[in-house]
């Protein structure tokens, strides 16, 4: 029986193991390199760093530590302008 209270991972469904997973779990370069890429998209020169704050103090954040969801997976311009509008975007 599949535990209901166990986090999910991208992929899995009942009865496969992580091994049968389609989809890696990304590690804190990739997750770094999709930050990177809104904050260079998002900030005018000079305001990296308070782009990179409001990034990581924003909802966008938890949305891309959240592993259950496609987010990760997502064209780099989707997280980026659902940051910009304050919400996911459909």
């Amino acid at each position: 029986m599949l535990d209901q209270t166990a986090p999910v991972i991208a992929g899995i469904t009942d009865g496969m193991t992580i091994t049968d997973c389609k989809y890696t779990v990304p590690g804190f370069m990739d997750i770094g390199k999709l930050y990177s890429i809104m904050i260079e998209d998002c900030a005018a020169p000079g305001e990296e760093p308070d782009v990179l704050i409001r990034n990581f103090l924003s909802f966008i954040s938890d949305e891309i530590s959240d592993f259950s969801t496609n987010l990760y997976y997502q064209n780099p311009s989707y997280p980026e302008c659902s940051y910009r509008e304050g919400y996911l975007l459909d």
